[in-house]
């Protein structure tokens, strides 16, 4: 989710649940790695990537 819609679903949480209280203290930390530097996630797009080129190529081929 990017960090907009996460503030405002914080936001819209904040002001349902918690009407009329003003937050002490608020700090965003993500724990998603980015794809570049995750060595599983590179492997599960070059899998994906070898599937789509093996489908195209036996498609080309019929």
């Amino acid at each position: 989710m990017p960090k907009d819609q996460a503030a405002a679903k914080r936001d819209e949480h904040r002001d349902t649940v918690h009407p009329g209280m003003m937050p002490t203290a608020e700090v965003f930390e993500s724990n998603a790695k980015s794809v570049a530097k995750d060595p599983a996630a590179i492997r599960m797009w070059a899998v994906i990537a070898g599937i789509c080129l093996l489908a195209w190529i036996i498609q080309s081929i019929s």
